[in-house]
C-alpha cells in the first residue's frame, strides 16, 4: 500500500486506477484491490469530478503535529478572523474527511455565550451545516458511501438518521449554494455554511455558528450567508483561484 502512496508527488497530484496499475506493474485486479481498501480507510480519496485519484485525509492523522503549517489553514486565518469581528460570532474552516468534519481553522466570536472550537474538532457530516455543505459538493452516490450505512446518530431530534431525509436536503443546498443546521448537532445552537474552492479538489467550507436563540434561521440567511460567500470569494482570490459563481 506504501508503493501506491509514494506515486504521489506535488508534480502529480492525482492519478487514475490505469495509472496506479502500470507504473507498478500490477494486475489490474490487484490494483483496484489495494486502491479500493486505501479509499475505505481514507488515505485515498476520488475526485468527484474526474474520478481521479489523490492523496487522502487520513494521511493528515499521521501528521497531526504539521496541522498548523499547512497552507489553507494559515491563508485562511486572517479571513475567519476579520468575520467573526464583523459578526461577533465564531467562524470555522474545515474538510470532509469520509463521515466527518476536520476543523482546520477557528476564530472565536466576542460574545460571552459563543460557541467554542480548536483546530482536529471532529463532527459529524450528516448533521452539520459544514458537514451538509461539503455532502453536497460530491456526486450524490459519492455521498452516501462517504457516510456509510445508515441509520446515522441522531444527535437531537432534529438530525436526520437515514440517506432518504438527507439526499433532499443536499439537492436544496446545491441549488442554493449554501447550507443550514438549526440545532440538528446541538440543541440551541444554528449554523450556516458556503463552500470554499481550493487547489487539487480538497473538499472545504466555511462557517459561522451561534446560539439560536440570539441568530434564528431568518437571520442565519439573510445577514450571514452573504458574508460568508464574500469570505470564501476573498480565500479564493488569495489562493489564486476564481471564485465559484454564486
Amino acid at each position: 500500500m506504501l508503493d501506491v502512496l509514494e506515486l504521489f508527488t506535488a508534480a502529480g497530484p492525482e492519478l487514475s486506477l490505469t495509472d496506479i496499475a502500470e507504473r507498478l506493474k500490477w494486475p489490474a485486479p490487484t490494483a483496484h484491490r489495494v486502491v479500493s481498501t486505501l479509499l475505505a480507510r481514507g488515505f485515498l480519496a476520488r475526485d468527484p469530478r474526474t474520478k481521479r485519484l489523490r492523496i487522502g485525509m487520513s494521511v493528515m492523522r499521521l501528521v497531526g503535529p504539521l496541522m498548523s503549517g499547512l497552507a489553507l489553514p494559515d491563508l485562511a486565518l486572517p479571513f475567519l478572523r476579520d468575520l467573526a469581528q464583523d459578526t461577533g460570532e465564531t467562524v470555522n474552516l474545515a474538510v470532509l474527511d469520509g463521515a466527518e468534519v476536520l476543523y482546520l481553522a477557528s476564530a472565536p466570536g466576542s460574545f460571552l455565550l459563543r460557541v467554542d472550537t480548536t483546530p482536529g474538532l471532529r463532527t459529524p457530516a450528516h448533521c452539520t451545516a459544514l458537514g451538509k455543505c461539503m455532502l453536497a459538493q460530491l456526486d450524490p452516490d459519492d455521498a452516501r458511501q462517504q457516510l456509510g450505512k445508515a441509520p446515522y446518530v441522531a444527535r437531537t431530534d432534529r438530525s436526520v438518521h437515514s440517506w432518504k431525509q438527507l439526499a433532499p436536503q443536499l439537492d436544496t443546498i446545491r441549488s442554493d449554494g449554501y447550507a443550514l443546521s438549526l440545532e440538528e448537532y446541538e440543541a440551541g445552537l444554528n449554523s450556516c455554511a458556503v463552500p470554499v474552492p481550493t487547489h487539487n479538489g480538497v473538499i472545504a467550507a466555511i462557517n459561522i455558528a451561534a446560539s439560536a436563540i440570539r441568530v434564528p434561521a431568518q437571520d442565519l440567511v439573510a445577514t450571514f450567508v452573504p458574508r460568508l460567500r464574500a469570505t470564501a470569494e476573498a480565500l479564493a482570490r488569495a489562493q489564486g483561484l476564481e471564485p465559484e459563481p454564486t
